[in-house]
């Protein structure tokens, strides 16, 4: 299987975070027999953690066995667009909050290529019912 790695779980290694730098660590570990891969956004995401640094950064992700496919993203592209427009909808009729752009192509990216690991669940749990998700907050 695909695991598409959301940009939280990336920074909570980097940054070691003190609260779930090691559940974060422990779900790429438990996934080491998948394919791990970020979408194209999370790149961009990232950019500031290694103070725009491109080596660094794919440095960082070579260690931990993650690709990064900037190719054929047509489909992800327009699976974001459908949600997009969905959410837009909903927030205009006040039944949803306010949604970062980068949620929505990192949940359709996820989409395509099979599954998510995050720890933010319910950001896309709305935008994408049958997405995948493994939250590494409810390892045992």
């Amino acid at each position: 299987m695909t695991w598409v790695i959301d940009t939280c779980i990336l920074i909570d290694i980097l940054k070691a975070d003190p609260v779930f730098s090691k559940l974060s660590s422990q779900a790429l570990q438990s996934k080491m027999n998948d394919v791990l891969t970020i979408a194209p956004i999370t790149y961009v995401e990232l950019a500031p953690a290694f103070g725009g640094n491109v080596v660094a950064q794919d440095g960082f992700l070579n260690a931990l066995w993650i690709q990064c496919d900037f190719e054929g993203n047509r489909a992800a592209v327009l699976a974001a667009h459908k949600s997009w427009h969905e959410h837009i909808l909903r927030k205009r009729s006040g039944a949803e909050a306010r949604r970062p752009i980068a949620d929505v192509m990192i949940g359709a990216y996820a989409l395509t290529k099979g599954g998510l690991i995050t720890r933010n669940e319910a950001d896309f749990r709305t935008l994408y019912p049958s997405l995948t998700i493994f939250n590494p907050m409810q390892m045992p």
